[in-house]
């Protein structure tokens, strides 16, 4: 597992970043690192310029994503600024960011929407198969899932098990109230989401809050703020119960699968955003989501 915190002062800053840590081989095992595909190079990135970045999984595996920056429009302010988020099937150095093969399809990409020319802390939390990114802004948390998920399938049933999460959706500016801004552990409800999947037949399909919806992320899309998280009536760091965040489909019926490195922890009065807790001889962050503080609004990332 390769982690980091770093700070950037503005939205480039910190894009580039990410991706010089990504790259890095000596934060991986040998032959783990991301792959920048383009541009050139870290310092080639600009404002305008999509990053597209390869994974290799456990060796074998081909995981492409991409990133690009683009301005809020809706209920933005003069400084607001997105990270955009996709996921492809291929890559092709004659196509553009948007026009890779496979690329998401659906309405709205995904985004992690922030503001720029202000100071910002980020969390990297990475291995070969996916990555996931967290950024402090202001009071409140914007963060993004970029690679693969663990699929509930047999092998090859489930051959490329893709998920693209960010914070909000395209347009929508770090600002906005609404509940569909909401991280890739608590996805909205309405038209657009968050969160897209890669499904087994290629097609991509939002994943909601919802109880009912044809994809639904489990278990924030059930208000499990009663859910015993606790070994004991005695609550230490150490003896916390942690649900897995699972996907389920209505249409057609079935499990989808499981983000990887990433678990649901509940009635959390007793524990503040950024502590770490130790489950089953892993360390683990915690993080809220966006800038709730509900008792069903904490989850924890893999941090060792």
């Amino acid at each position: 597992m390769a982690c980091t915190v770093g700070s950037a002062n503005n939205v480039l800053a910190l894009l580039k970043g990410v991706v010089s840590f990504l790259i890095d081989s000596s934060n991986f095992d040998t032959g783990k690192n991301w792959t920048l595909l383009t541009p050139a190079s870290v310092d080639a990135i600009t404002s305008s310029t999509g990053v597209i970045l390869k994974g290799v999984g456990d060796g074998d595996d081909e995981i492409y994503v991409g990133m690009k920056m683009s301005a809020a429009t809706t209920g933005k302010t003069t400084e607001s600024v997105n990270i955009l988020l996709n996921g492809y099937a291929g890559y092709d150095s004659g196509l553009g960011w948007a026009e890779q093969p496979g690329a998401i399809s659906l309405d709205k990409l995904p985004v992690i929407p922030l503001v720029d020319a202000t100071h910002m802390t980020y969390w990297i939390s990475a291995n070969s198969s996916r990555f996931i990114i967290m950024v402090e802004l202001s009071t409140q948390y914007e963060g993004a899932y970029l690679g693969l998920f663990t699929p509930i399938a047999i092998e090859n049933q489930y051959p490329y098990p893709l998920l693209i999460g960010g914070s909000y959706y395209a347009d929508g500016a770090w600002t906005d109230s609404s509940t569909d801004h909401g991280m890739f552990t608590h996805p909205g409800t309405g038209i657009n989401s968050s969160v897209a999947i890669r499904r087994p037949d290629g097609a991509w399909r939002y994943c909601k809050r919802e109880t009912l919806g044809d994809l639904n992320m489990w278990p924030t899309n059930i208000s499990p703020e009663d859910t015993l998280t606790v070994l004991d009536d005695v609550l230490t760091l150490e003896n916390v119960i942690m649900y897995p965040f699972l996907m389920y489909e209505n249409n057609p019926v079935g499990m989808i699968g499981q983000l990887d490195g990433v678990y649901w922890i509940g009635n959390r009065e007793d524990l503040a955003t950024k502590d770490s807790v130790v489950y089953e001889g892993s360390s683990y962050k915690i993080f809220n989501n966006v800038s709730e503080r509900d008792k069903d609004s904490y989850f924890a990332v893999l941090w060792s």
